[in-house]
């Protein structure tokens, strides 16, 4: 199992929000994470890993 220091994240899409800022990122192996970054810290709000198509 990989940890989130073997991703290397790109940010895929970015939105302003009352609480701060909102970042969808993902990795080239698939897993996709979601941060909110306000002025005092960064959260990682929502994390997963590979995500398989169906089917």
């Amino acid at each position: 199992m990989s940890t989130p220091l073997d991703h290397e994240w790109e940010t895929t899409s970015r939105h302003r929000t009352a609480d701060g800022v909102v970042s969808y990122q993902r990795c080239r192996c698939g897993a996709w994470r979601i941060r909110l970054a306000t002025p005092r810290t960064a959260t990682v709000a929502a994390s997963a890993g590979r995500i398989r198509a169906l089917g």
